[in-house]
């Protein structure tokens, strides 16, 4: 599209500037008194008539997806790793096995803690009846029992410590990160694996604080994530921190997404937020690149058809040329009637909401009017235009040398100014 509207302007550059040798789109007064065009070219545009419809503002941004539920499983064992389960991206239940660690030594240590215990009781029970029959004190009783709780601790111990030589997921989700393998030595406190829970993916936006009163609960947002091409996604607030980071100046808003954009999301995704600040509904719209901007006003070049004194001016100016083109004898042409002049005008418009691509016209145009839509650059206020697309340009003129073109556009004025003359008689 931007080859067509660069090819466009060239063949609207050309026209002009090989009329430079005329006032081509000024106004002089000819001998007559009467003011009539000189000799103009027509000048090629695209035009539309305003639509109607709804536009919003928006906060727009950019962020990251973010799962508000995730965990770094660390190892709480240690030993060397025999088996791992799963594999980065599976789908894992809370409790399921990841990884186990190496067992033997541990095992060992139990069986022997275990002997250490039944001994313990044995000599605990035993110092009972001794101190019933008198023959023990009740301290040496007492020493025998802190034994035996000393031995039933470490065989507790032994047998956590045992069963974190397998390592389990403590939610359910999809493990994003598998930093073990077999035979590996692991160590306490180690990250092994990383585990998120995709129902709980967020969208973290920071309006800055001047959007604050303009924040509320359910607020919608149209999302659109890189990694998914051709598809926007609904969301809406969720949360809105009450406080303003001091160093930012900004505003923490969580963004939940609707069901249907879940199987799409990624943790880390780059995504575009806009969220709706405010709608008009059923306004008067016009494409964005229709308007221009001079010393902060807002115009647009129309389409209207020429006035009776136009014609008569152009008609006086140009009445030489007329009568020897046209043939006495022939008939009188209507061409004119059929396709009237048309000239570009300049109006000021006062503008309302805009969005990426349209603005609301507030007031100076109404549905009916043709608004220039590509061309309205070289245009100045009372410059014959013909309504054309690019591509019919490029199509018609692409085996036209500059010459050729002019000589083409001054032809259709030439011609036109002929039907006016052989219609007014």
């Amino acid at each position: 599209m931007r080859h067509i509207v660069m090819c466009f302007g060239v063949c609207v550059v050309l026209v002009f500037a090989a009329g430079c040798g005329n006032t081509v789109q000024g106004m002089r007064p000819n001998q007559t008194g009467i003011s009539g065009l000189d000799e103009m070219v027509l000048v090629p545009v695209e035009a539309a008539r305003p639509s109607r419809g709804d536009i919003s503002s928006y906060f727009e941004t950019t962020t990251r997806v973010e799962a508000e539920r995730h965990v770094q499983v660390v190892s709480e064992g240690v030993g060397e790793c025999l088996e791992v389960f799963v594999e980065e991206g599976q789908a894992v239940r809370e409790g399921e096995v990841l990884a186990r660690l190496d067992t033997k030594q541990l095992e060992a240590q139990i069986r022997q803690t275990r002997v250490n215990v039944q001994q313990a009781k044995f000599h605990m029970e035993k110092a009972a009846e001794q101190q019933k029959e008198g023959i023990l004190s009740p301290f040496e009783l007492e020493n025998t029992r802190f034994a035996h709780e000393q031995a039933s601790a470490m065989l507790a111990l032994q047998e956590l410590q045992l069963e974190n030589q397998t390592i389990t997921a403590p939610i359910s989700g999809v493990v994003t990160l598998r930093n073990i393998q077999k035979g590996q030595m692991v160590a306490t406190g180690v990250p092994v694996f990383r585990i998120v829970d995709p129902a709980s993916y967020i969208l973290p936006i920071m309006p800055p604080e001047k959007e604050l009163p303009r924040l509320r609960l359910d607020q919608i947002a149209k999302v659109s994530i890189d990694s998914v091409d051709g598809r926007e996604f609904a969301a809406h607030v969720r949360r809105i921190n009450p406080s303003v980071e001091p160093l930012s100046g900004t505003v923490k808003v969580v963004l939940d997404f609707e069901e249907e954009a879940r199987p799409f999301l990624r943790e880390g995704s780059f995504a575009r937020v806009k969220l709706v600040m405010e709608t008009h509904a059923n306004v008067l719209m016009l494409p964005k690149d229709a308007v221009i901007e001079e010393n902060t006003r807002k115009y647009v070049m129309v389409v209207r058809e020429a006035t009776d004194s136009a014609a008569l001016d152009a008609a006086a100016t140009e009445a030489a040329e007329s009568e020897a083109s046209a043939p006495a004898a022939s008939a009188p042409d209507r061409t004119a009637e059929k396709n009237p002049i048309l000239v570009a005008d300049r109006i000021e418009i006062k503008i309302g909401l805009e969005d990426s691509n349209h603005i609301e016209v507030m007031e100076g145009l109404d549905e009916e009017t043709l608004v220039v839509t590509l061309g309205q650059h070289t245009l100045k206020p009372g410059s014959q235009v013909k309504i054309t697309t690019a591509e019919e340009e490029i199509g018609a003129l692409a085996s036209l040398t500059a010459d050729e073109a002019l000589a083409l556009a001054r032809g259709e004025r030439r011609n036109a100014r002929a039907a006016r003359a052989a219609g007014a008689t």
